[in-house]
């Protein structure tokens, strides 16, 4: 800590600090436990991903693509082979469709319990992060029957899914989704109508429509400001053309907002979930020209393509060019919704004190993979 002429205190907080949701550092100037500037510090995770995937053939990038944000795994594969497709003019069977949207609101909910939980525990309750582990472990034994892994699944494949979802499996979905609501009471009563946690959220961190906006902010932190925008509606991919929804927006945009929405989209995603578990039949699972792809892929030259979808965190984008050389790309840069959350810090926390910049991290819940890409 360092004091200047004008009475004011320079304080790092972070990046070793379990409040900061990975490697983050916060320059704050504080003008006694006020903060009247913040100036966010991010790379202490970087990677280079960007650059390697330059060195690697399309198949090879996927596993790199789940990396970025690891608590969206499936979703950024999704968008990574839909971004391929799309270059390609690859058909993806209907089967198929029907179970990567199944798989990606399956990794919404368990993204949403872990913002919960973690927001939960940097204020001081520790259950709801502990009920939420384990709900998350109940998707992660989905995943592993289905894919062999866990977390980083690898299991979407260009023109469809890796193999085929067993009768077994769809019946452990339909168990989890309706045994899931001990854990969001839960979260009613320990968190979202317990006072001493609105008295730490409510109007703490607001973020105002124009400021989200102008800030490129998406996904629930948008849409708790009061702004429907959600690429699954209006960029429908996958199955959402056939589903029935509509973005969940909240006015308030501080906190609490941020946190029920989170409560009320996992909620959504039971919903979906259970329209695809109706619309589902026997069918392929893959494209069969993708079964060319096995001797490696080759895009036409000089091609520019950008796909994206709907995180957990917001819109995630990809950018990608192919030059001369066809069996790799030139360069691809991914549209991280980490990035543009950590960047509205600068204004969000001033005015607020030491102890609400854990209630603001928790709930804009950024990833330092996707944002040190």
């Amino acid at each position: 800590m360092k004091q200047n002429r004008n009475s004011e205190y320079t304080l790092n907080f972070g990046p070793q600090h379990p409040s900061t949701h990975g490697l983050l550092r916060l320059v704050l100037t504080l003008q006694g436990e006020e903060i009247v500037a913040c100036s966010p510090e991010i790379g202490y995770l970087h990677r280079g991903i960007e650059k390697i995937v330059t060195h690697k053939n399309f198949s090879s990038i996927i596993p790199y693509v789940d990396r970025l944000d690891y608590l969206a795994p499936a979703i950024q594969e999704h968008t990574y082979v839909r971004t391929i497709e799309k270059l390609l003019e690859i058909k993806v069977p209907r089967r198929a469709l029907i179970i990567r949207t199944i798989f990606d609101e399956l990794t919404r909910i368990s993204s949403h319990i872990m913002a919960i939980g973690c927001a939960t525990y940097d204020l001081g309750c520790l259950s709801l992060f502990l009920y939420g582990f384990e709900e998350r472990e109940k998707i992660m034994d989905i995943f592993k029957t289905t894919t062999g892994n866990r977390m980083h699944l690898a299991y979407y494949v260009f023109g469809g899914v890796r193999n085929d979802v067993s009768r077994e499996i769809l019946n452990a979905i339909k168990l989890y989704i309706n045994r899931i609501n001990f854990y969001l009471d839960a979260v009613r009563k320990l968190a979202l109508d317990n006072r001493i946690f609105q008295d730490r959220t409510k109007g703490v961190g607001v973020i105002s429509k124009e400021m989200a906006i102008k800030n490129g902010i998406s996904g629930v932190n948008l849409r708790a400001s009061g702004v429907p925008y959600d690429v699954r509606k209006s960029v429908p991919y996958g199955m959402y053309k056939e589903l029935s929804f509509e973005p969940i927006t909240q006015t308030d945009g501080d906190c609490h907002a941020r946190n029920m929405l989170r409560f009320l989209e996992i909620k959504q995603s039971i919903t979906l979930i259970k329209q695809c578990l109706n619309l589902i039949e026997p069918g392929e699972i893959l494209n069969s020209q993708a079964l060319e792809f096995r001797s490696g892929i080759k895009l036409p030259q000089n091609a520019a393509v950008y796909s994206a979808s709907e995180t957990p965190r917001g819109e995630f984008g990809i950018h990608m060019f192919v030059g001369e050389d066809q069996a790799k790309p030139h360069r691809i840069h991914f549209k991280s919704p980490s990035f543009a959350a950590i960047q509205v810090l600068k204004q969000v926390l001033v005015g607020h004190t030491i102890p609400d910049i854990t209630a603001i991290l928790g709930s804009l819940d950024f990833v330092m993979g996707c944002c040190d890409r």
